[in-house]
């Protein structure tokens, strides 16, 4: 599993905040043990693994649903592609024409869901491809 690079653990400190909290209370308040109050890579690790995070994936999904046709299987496509897919290969593996597939591509970038990087495409937050994976 990749390990997760400052920007990756500054987006999850934002989503993840309430799920961490979550944790920290049942440690201090719930079990009664003491602990610093300042998360790590490893607290943040510990929340993205549980697959009870996962679960609230389902707005990024649904925006994906919405919009130009085809988002949601270009998802599905780049997931398992950490250094992402050229164009002809995100193409040839959605059976989607040009003008659809760029269509969606814009709309997932405009979103800030994808980005093309070196001519790949990739989807742009690690957390967020984990859940593509698990869907």
């Amino acid at each position: 599993m990749p390990r997760l690079d400052l920007l990756h653990v500054v987006v999850c400190q934002i989503i993840c905040h309430k799920h961490e909290l979550r944790r920290y209370n049942d440690f201090v308040f719930e079990q009664g043990r003491s602990r610093d109050p300042v998360f790590t890579v490893e607290d943040v690790e510990a929340v993205i693994n549980n697959p009870e995070f996962f679960k609230r994936g389902r707005y990024y999904w649904g925006q994906a649903a919405r919009g130009a046709e085809g988002q949601q299987v270009i998802l599905q496509v780049l997931a398992p592609h950490l250094e992402g897919l050229s164009l002809d290969a995100l193409a040839q593996s959605t059976g989607m024409n040009n003008a659809d597939l760029q269509k969606a591509l814009n709309t997932l970038k405009r979103h800030d869901v994808v980005e093309e990087t070196q001519g790949n495409w990739r989807i742009m937050v690690e957390l967020f491809r984990r859940w593509v994976l698990q869907q």
